[in-house]
This record gives C-alpha cells, structure tokens and sequence, in this order.
C-alpha cells in the first residue's frame, strides 16, 4: 500500500527536438507512464485495465522549469492527493540527476467503464490499496480556462488511425501536439512552454474531423499566453480547451 511511486527514464534521440531538448509530449508521456507503473505495481490495473475499467485523464496543470537534454536522466514521481466522487487527483514531480525539480504539476482523472464508456466509482479495494482514508473536502476545479473569444488562427485536423490509443479514443497528447501546430512558426522557434494546461472534455475517434482556433494573448517580450479550443465538426462544444504560458528559450 503506498500513495507515492518514482520510476527513472533516460531522455533518448526519439524524445529530443530540434535543439536537443527534451520534447513536451515526451515529458507527458512520462507522465502518465509512471502512473500505469505505478497502478500495475500495486496490483490494481494489469496493462492498464481495472476490471474492463480505465482511467481517463480529464485535465492537466503543468510548470515546466527546464526541460531536460538528450541523454540525461531523470526521476519521474506521483503522489497521491485524493478522491472526490468521482474525481482522481495526482500530484507529479520531475527531478533531473542533481535533485533538482524541473517539472511539478497536478492531474484529474476519472474511472471509466471501458465498454459502456461510462464513469465509475473507485472500489473500496481501490481505496484500500492507495491508502485513501476519506474524500477531500472539496473538488479541484476544472473549466478554470480563459475563454477564447476572437481567435487569430485556426486549423482543420481530420483523427489518423497512428493518433489512437490503447483506450480506442485520441491520445490525449495529440490534442497539445495539435494546438501548438496551429501558431506561427516563429513563436515556435523563439519560445518555449513554461505552463500547461489543459481540460479534456469529449473523446475524439479515428476519421474525426476536428476544428481548431487558437489565439496569443499576451505578447511581451519575455513571456506569453496562448489559448486554444478544439472542437469536434459534430459537435457545438468544445472537445478540448488549452491554455499555455510561453518564455524565451535558453540555449
């Protein structure tokens, strides 16, 4: 029984980007790596499933404080923070070989019955397991997102069979990956993401054909905003809502 689990990864070629620094989707993935280690350790998932249940992750509050470099090694860790009805919260830290934090954030998840795509409680075994001892007081929230009102740019996207995970819907990483494709490529070159965050709220399947707009908001000199809104050409609301915070890239 433990609410706290590290695992150590070594930043590889596949990782890195142009500049040898290690990718945002690559830490995300991470991420959630550390938490199927973690739960397949514990005995309450095998190869992620709880009973034909999966855990779906609904939103993610990130900092970035430096992104690691090609072949460095660093110490992925989540801790337990608590249930809410139906809500899973997960704090994360990323240290680099020195201790020092690089990476800290928080995540909401949610149990899903795989087949009837439904939510579900975490069974008392669950609780048991990660030594929950009783519900938080409050839930975390989760639309806290600036809205997008006036977009500047915007992009179609139609769902490839390579953007599918195990859980049959778009990888949740596609979805930043699709966001930060849609602002000019000088923002790109010129910063890099200090904050993340991001609210999934409808699952998007293979052919799909999403909408995306995305807008600066706050274009300073060493910092900036973006906000972005994705949404499913079926659909009159948004599937996936981002915001993220830019700084000058260091070398």
């Amino acid at each position: 029984m433990s609410n706290k689990f590290s695992k150590q990864y070594t930043i590889n070629i596949y990782d890195i980007d142009s500049n040898y620094k290690c990718k945002y989707s690559s830490l995300m993935n991470y991420l959630w790596d550390v938490v199927v280690s973690q739960s397949d350790a514990l005995g309450e998932t095998h190869n992620g499933f709880v009973n034909n249940c999966v855990w779906v992750l609904l939103k993610y509050d990130l900092n970035i404080l430096e992104y690691p470099k090609f072949r460095d090694t660093i110490t992925v860790e989540t801790d337990i923070v608590g249930i809410k009805k139906l809500y899973g919260y997960r704090s994360f830290t990323i240290r680099n070989s020195k201790g020092h934090v690089i990476v800290s954030g928080l995540s909401t998840a949610i149990l899903i019955d795989f087949d009837k795509r439904r939510p579900v409680k975490m069974s008392p075994e669950q609780v048991k397991i990660y030594g929950i001892e009783k519900e938080l007081e409050e839930a975390f929230p989760l639309d806290d997102f600036i809205k997008l009102e006036n977009p500047t740019y915007s992009k179609n996207y139609t769902i490839r069979y390579s953007d599918i995970d195990a859980n049959k819907h778009v990888n949740n990483v596609k979805y930043i990956e699709m966001a930060v494709d849609t602002l000019p490529r000088d923002l790109l070159n010129n910063y890099e993401i200090s904050t993340l965050k991001v609210l999934f709220k409808q699952e998007a399947m293979d052919g799909s054909s999403l909408h995306l707009f995305s807008d600066v908001m706050n274009h300073h000199a060493s910092d900036l905003i973006t906000i972005h809104t994705i949404f499913d050409k079926n659909h009159d609301k948004p599937i996936t809502k981002l915001e993220f915070k830019w700084k000058k890239s260091l070398p």
